[in-house]
């Protein structure tokens, strides 16, 4: 039977992973401000960049290297399964899960980081869209295999990462979106909101992860 957190250590565990999720979106926020004041320097006159394709080409590398280290893990029955916190080592099922969630994971970095990079060589508009669908929906794919194959436990982690994601990330969006309208903020672009949502949905996955010890 599965543990269940007592009820007293619960609220901590809640706010550690608020905690993670609120560092989330002031990374996303303090890399708004250090990439303006980048571009304000000069120091990328001439090329199509902005404050949030720096954050999405860091958070895509960040993803690749963990993408390569679960790779690695996913090598050593033995060490995925203390990674997994499993008894013996770990089976040709958790060694498939594995690497199928470092795929996607690579593929995540990947996709994040091409649309600035596309930008960047001057692509034009229609190959990079082709492009970029393809890869997105592949991606979706493998996500939809993975969820399929893994156990309620892991589910309800993504769900639970999604949910304060979206919980949080709407208050600040709410506040940002009424400081613009009363003039005391730049205004947002799509791609800003969507970098800065899924920087805080990495942390949150983080979290809920090492709450229910699956990382």
């Amino acid at each position: 039977m599965a543990r269940v957190a007592p009820f007293s250590s619960r609220p901590r565990k809640a706010g550690k992973i608020l905690g993670l999720l609120l560092v989330g979106i002031c990374l996303g926020v303090a890399g708004y401000l250090v990439g303006e004041r980048v571009a304000a320097s000069g120091a990328f006159d001439g090329l199509p960049v902005r404050w949030a394709d720096l954050l999405a080409v860091f958070v895509g590398m960040i993803m690749v290297v963990a993408a390569v280290a679960t790779s690695l893990i996913s090598l050593s029955p033995a060490l995925l399964a203390r990674t997994l916190n499993l008894e013996g080592q770990a089976g040709p099922d958790e060694i498939r899960d594995t690497r199928l969630q470092a795929l996607i994971l690579a593929l995540s970095g990947v996709i994040v980081m091409l649309p600035p990079l596309l930008a960047m060589v001057d692509v034009a508009a229609a190959p990079a869209l082709a492009l970029l669908g393809l890869l997105l929906a592949a991606h979706t794919a493998l996500n939809l295999t993975l969820y399929r194959r893994v156990d309620e436990l892991f589910r309800r982690a993504v769900v639970e990462a999604g949910a304060l994601t979206f919980w949080l990330g709407q208050g600040v969006l709410f506040l940002w979106a009424v400081a613009e309208r009363l003039g005391v903020a730049p205004a947002l672009t799509g791609w800003d909101i969507y970098v800065v949502l899924l920087t805080a949905y990495l942390i949150a996955s983080v979290g809920v992860a090492a709450r229910r010890g699956l990382a």
